[in-house]
């Protein structure tokens, strides 16, 4: 009979890997998109710095999902 309780185990891992991805890159993307927004409402240049926080998140997210593929290959 095969072992089904260390797939389960492996697939769970899987998951809880994946989950943290997800955060990780909300977390990437939504900071400095909400900085930008707050210092826009402060400096009362509304669109500006909230366009350069969601540039920034976008190119720390791709450069993360880069980096965690080279991982993953490896």
């Amino acid at each position: 009979m095969p072992d089904t309780g260390s797939q389960r185990n492996h697939a769970s891992g899987n998951y809880a890997r994946f989950v943290g991805l997800g955060f990780t890159l909300i977390l990437i993307f939504g900071l400095p998109t909400v900085v930008g927004f707050f210092v826009d409402r402060v400096a009362g240049t509304l669109p500006l710095f909230l366009l350069i926080g969601l540039a920034a998140g976008f190119v720390g997210g791709m450069f993360y999902v880069y980096r965690a593929l080279q991982k993953l290959g490896s």
